[in-house]
């Protein structure tokens, strides 16, 4: 239903004649303006404008935001940017680390390195130097041949340093 309106609303923001009968509404705040049918008509059906008990109309603040929560929602999330530095602390890196290895491995869960690098390229910049950083802090093993990696265990202390 919303979604509709919002056309509804769009369609005559495109109308130069709604928009300016629009933008007259608005002008005229809370008092509103007398009301013109015909003029009121595209915009009434986008339920953006409310009627007065005088004759007067006003901007609907709770169609407007409605409007704006339906177009919001219907927009994908925010990506999270990527991570360009990792922390120069032993112990802030080590904690992202293990952070950004839990979003992108499971427990048990050993891939090649073209797999890994793609993972990695999702949440960072320089892929090559956080996968170093991952093995050389003991967050990610591999094997001798680097041809895969899996999740270090957590030492058996619950810290989160080096081991």
């Amino acid at each position: 239903m919303q979604e509709q309106q919002l056309i509804q609303f769009l369609a005559a923001m495109s109308n130069g004649r709604a928009r300016e009968r629009f933008a007259r509404i608005a002008l005229g705040h809370h008092e509103g303006v007398a009301a013109d049918p015909a003029a009121d008509s595209l915009l009434g059906s986008a339920r953006v404008i409310e009627e007065l008990p005088d004759g007067r109309v006003r901007v609907d603040e709770a169609g407007l935001r409605a409007l704006l929560d339906q177009a919001r929602s219907s927009l994908p999330p925010r990506p999270e940017p990527k991570l360009e530095q990792l922390p120069r602390h032993a112990g802030q890196r080590v904690a992202a680390l293990r952070d950004l290895a839990e979003r992108i491995l499971a427990i048990d869960e050993s891939v090649r390195e073209p797999e890994l690098n793609a993972r990695l390229g999702e949440f960072v910049t320089d892929v090559p130097r956080v996968r170093r950083a991952m093995v050389d802090d003991g967050v990610l093993a591999r094997e001798r041949d680097g041809s895969s990696y899996w999740r270090s265990p957590l030492p058996s202390d619950g810290s989160q340093g080096t081991p």
